[in-house]
Order: C-alpha cells, then sequence, then structure tokens
C-alpha cells in the first residue's frame, strides 16, 4: 500500500513510500519533529552566525545575510565591503568628503566651518573676531578676508600691518616748494615770501608791500619771494634795510657848490657870499 498517496501519508513536507512502510522528510531548512510527521524551521543563524560577516536573518525554511550602515554584501552573499559614500554625489558634502570604515564624514578648507547639518560649509567672517588680525581695515570675503590700509599707508608685506607712506619721495609729494611727511599724511610749505595756494600744492608769492609798505620808510618794490626798500634821491638806505637817512651832499666835494653848500633833509642848496648871486645852474657864483 502506498500510504503517501492518501493525504501525503499525513507528512508535513515530503511523504516516502517505502516497502511495508512510509517515511516522513522536511526540506532544507526544516527538521522533523519527534512525532515523526510535521516540521519547524531551523534557525541557521544559531549556529555559527551560519557563515554572515555582520547580520543573520532566519526566515521560515531559510536565512539571508546582511551588512550594517556603510557596509554593503559581497557577492558571495555571506562577507560585507566598506561603502564608499564618498564615490557618489561627494557624499552630499559642499566640499570635502572622507571616507572612513562604515561611515564618512564632510570637512570644510580654510575660511569656512561645518554647518550644524553636517554636509554644508558656512563662510567665516575672520573680521568679526580682533579685526581678523588686521591693523586697519578688514573685508570679509567668501572662504578668505582681506586687510587693507587706510590713505597715506600702505600694507605690510605680512598682509596685516600698514606702513606709512612717505609721500614726499615720489615728486615731492606734487609740492611746490617743501613737502613734510606726516604720520599717515603729508604737508606742503612755502618758503619765506609765499603763502600756499588754497589748492594746497602751489605757492603764491606775497606782496610785503601790499601791507604796511612792508615796513619801508619810502619806497616798497615787491619781488617774487621777497621785496626791496629803496629811497628817494637825497637819502640813503639804512643798514636795517628799512630806513633812509639823509644824505648830506655838502660833505662830498661841497656837494658842487662854487661857495656855500648848505644841507637840507632830502637835499642840499648852494648858498653865494655877499656880493655874489647864484648861478642860473644853481651851483656857481657870480660877482655883481
Amino acid at each position: 500500500i502506498d500510504e503517501c498517496s492518501a493525504a501525503n501519508g499525513g507528512c508535513d513536507h515530503v511523504c516516502s513510500n517505502t516497502m511495508g512502510s512510509f517515511e516522513c522528510f522536511c526540506v532544507t531548512g526544516f527538521n522533523l519533529n519527534v512525532d515523526s510527521y510535521t516540521c519547524d524551521d531551523v534557525n541557521e543563524c544559531n549556529v555559527g552566525n551560519d557563515g554572515c560577516q555582520q547580520n543573520c536573518n532566519n526566515i521560515i525554511g531559510s536565512y539571508w545575510c546582511s551588512c550594517g550602515t556603510g557596509y554593503r554584501l559581497n557577492s558571495d552573499s555571506r562577507t560585507c565591503a566598506d561603502v564608499d559614500e564618498c564615490s557618489g554625489a561627494n557624499g552630499g558634502c559642499t566640499q570635502t568628503c572622507t571616507n572612513t570604515i562604515s561611515s564618512f564624514y564632510c570637512s570644510c578648507g580654510n575660511g569656512y566651518s561645518l554647518n550644524a547639518n553636517g554636509y554644508f560649509c558656512d563662510d567665516i567672517d575672520e573680521c568679526s573676531i580682533g579685526n581678523g588680525g588686521c591693523e586697519q581695515t578688514c573685508t570679509n570675503l567668501i572662504g578668505s578676508f582681506q586687510c587693507s590700509c587706510q590713505n597715506g599707508y600702505s600694507l605690510n608685506s605680512d598682509g596685516f600691518t600698514c606702513d606709512d607712506v612717505d609721500e614726499c619721495t615720489s615728486t615731492n609729494g606734487g609740492c611746490e616748494q617743501t613737502c613734510t611727511n606726516s604720520i599717515g599724511s603729508f604737508q606742503c610749505s612755502c618758503g619765506a615770501g609765499y603763502s600756499i595756494n588754497s589748492n594746497g600744492f602751489t605757492c603764491d608769492d606775497v606782496d610785503e608791500c601790499a601791507f604796511a609798505n612792508g615796513g619801508c620808510e619810502q619806497h616798497c618794490t615787491n619781488n617774487l619771494g621777497s621785496f626791496d626798500c629803496s629811497c628817494s634821491t637825497g637819502y640813503r638806505l639804512n643798514s636795517d634795510g628799512m630806513a633812509c637817512d639823509d644824505v648830506d651832499e655838502c660833505h662830498t666835494a661841497n656837494g658842487g657848490c662854487e661857495q656855500t653848500c648848505s644841507n637840507t633833509i632830502g637835499s642840499f642848496q648852494c648858498v653865494c657870499d655877499n656880493g655874489y648871486v647864484l648861478n642860473e645852474d644853481g651851483f656857481a657864483c657870480n660877482g655883481m
């Protein structure tokens, strides 16, 4: 009698007819129960993780291996290989992606800080901390910053400090006469007899004679950058260069008078003795 022909011999899985009897078997992944009819699932993961390198997942009648986050299952379906997250879309990082075993991390270059989301890079405003180390002006740039100096200064080779520019060393600072350098600036000035023009660079002659006649007692003549005092006929300029002293013409050759020379302020006069009259030339005396 083939017991298997009726209701599979009562076997849960496979019924095998034998001479005068029959036998129940279970498919792979199941064990035959002690009742010799029913089959229970075998949990392959209970013994040596059944060869899975990382995770063993039991299912009814079988099992499968899987890998943790950051790994992928190899073609042998058992071992796991690290996933290089950076190889695809740079791991989502804005700048640098660094792969690690089972993970990765994003990082940023100089001038940037990693955003709290762990992926994006935010510009660092270096100028907000200690003026970026700049002595004068700090300008923030995307990913960097730049120091600069005010007018009258140049940026030092260290890129941070400012050196005074001596404007006078180049074309005398544009000054017509004297250029005087100062910290961060310069100033034009003029010598005696000149005044600085409203443009701050050129020099205008001062007409000393326009004010109090330049101090001259009689005549004042303006020159470029100076002036001269002079005196009328009958006077000579004092050693002070300003006052005029009367010239006593009678002291020299009697003033040219034939007889008596009489000095006057700024002039002189010839006179004749009694019995003589002054010639029309003003010098000789003619007898009456």
